[in-house]
């Protein structure tokens, strides 16, 4: 019986932790927001010009990727660009 009660305190303060962590994450991202921060990953540059010279000199997109240290598929966006 107080098994159960001390399990159902537990569960509820762990409920309100989790709401109130939440809360901050939300505050924090719309203050960074307003602060005129930008959020998320860095976007990647992709050097296109070296990559179509790589092409031409037949290196393949694994191959071109890792010469520029990019991923197969960020060469293949940059490329569509």
């Amino acid at each position: 019986m107080t098994n159960g009660i001390v399990l159902s305190v537990l569960a509820a303060v762990a409920k309100q932790e989790r709401i109130t962590l939440s809360e901050r994450t939300v505050a924090g991202l719309q203050s960074a927001r307003r602060a005129g921060e930008r959020l998320g990953r860095r976007a990647i540059q992709v050097d296109v010009k070296t990559a179509h010279r790589l092409r031409a000199e037949g290196l393949g997109l694994r191959g071109i990727a890792k010469k520029l240290g990019i991923s197969v598929n960020t060469l293949q966006r940059g490329l569509q660009r």
